[in-house]
């Protein structure tokens, strides 16, 4: 069951329409990244499947379950962006809406996730506008907190400086925006078609999506940790790169709106910033995995939750549609 929401009715919200040339652009994205990546390696293919070798089966499991932790506290940040605006729902119910819809930001163009929310939260008594304007505030929430963190990474490693420094120049950028008069701005203009005036935000509605990004952050860092430990000593130095470079690897593949779901951009920027640590090749090795590990586990969890939601459905005897 679910609390009722307490926002604004559902009012008619037409949704953005799908681009032809960017779901294009993002296919050709994807093939030159790989292609391109490709041939950077192709005289280290015996050194990555190396690493492959050195690492053990347990460490890729364990992996894949610190990427599903991080992935369920984002489900809480969204469940809590939407509280923000008034709405309640339960967390299996934020799981039921998020986790299918997510299985959209695989496809071409950056609006399937948000379409599929829209819909999926009106099952639930979550005007569809509402649920626009939540993962827009989650989207700003999410790129904030990921500048912040991606700071450790300069602090660990000067010599990144000069990669990232631009990481530097946005920390105060990202400071400001984590008030709350700025996110209810910058997410009302992501959502501007959603058709609902929501609340002022203030800070305590902005907590605990904020508090929840934390376990988020661990758990993709851990994951990190865990297939990179192999091929370095350096033990606190690469818990805290492993946690910084995911976190740069996620806003670089937002703002590469082209690539679906940060594909290729995001592992470049994990390259980066470890093969000072593991060298190309390891670094290569453990990109590609915990690119293996995030789609594993947004699968998994897409599943789990979609059978869930159908199963809701039936027993309320509601048409179960598809995203």
């Amino acid at each position: 069951m679910t609390d009722e929401p307490a926002g604004t009715p559902d009012t008619p919200v037409r949704p953005p329409k799908p681009s032809r040339r960017a779901d294009l652009l993002a296919i050709v994205f994807v093939v030159i990244a790989v292609g391109v990546a490709g041939w950077a390696l192709r005289h280290q293919l015996p050194d990555v499947l190396d690493a492959v070798g050195r690492i053990a089966w347990w460490r890729a499991v364990l992996a894949l379950g610190c990427v599903v932790a991080g992935l369920l506290a984002t489900a809480e940040v969204w469940k809590y962006c939407l509280v923000a605006l008034g709405s309640r729902v339960t967390s299996n119910a934020a799981r039921q809406i998020f986790f299918p819809a997510q299985v959209g930001k695989y496809l071409p163009g950056s609006i399937w996730p948000f379409l599929a929310q829209m819909r999926f939260a009106r099952e639930h008594g979550v005007p569809g506008g509402l649920a626009l304007l939540a993962g827009s505030v989650f989207l700003v929430v999410h790129a904030v907190t990921s500048v912040l963190v991606g700071a450790l990474l300069l602090i660990s490693q000067p010599d990144l400086v000069s990669r990232f420094g631009w990481a530097g120049v946005c920390i105060p950028l990202a400071l400001v925006l984590l008030h709350p008069k700025v996110i209810n701005l910058l997410a009302r203009k992501l959502a501007g078609r959603s058709g609902v005036e929501p609340p002022v935000l203030r800070w305590s509605h902005l907590v605990r999506p904020l508090a929840w990004m934390l376990p988020a952050w661990l758990g993709y860092g851990a994951a990190g940790y865990l297939l990179a430990d192999p091929f370095t000593d350096s033990v606190l130095q690469l818990a805290v790169v492993c946690t910084g470079a995911f976190a740069l690897g996620w806003i670089v593949g937002l703002v590469v709106f082209i690539a679906p779901a940060g594909v290729g951009a995001r592992e470049a920027v994990l390259i980066l910033a470890l093969s000072p640590l593991l060298g190309v090749a390891a670094a290569t090795t453990v990109s590609v995995i915990l690119r293996v590990a995030h789609t594993l586990a947004d699968m998994l969890l897409a599943l789990r939750y979609g059978m869930v939601r159908a199963r809701r459905n039936r027993r309320h005897g509601q048409p179960v549609p598809s995203a």
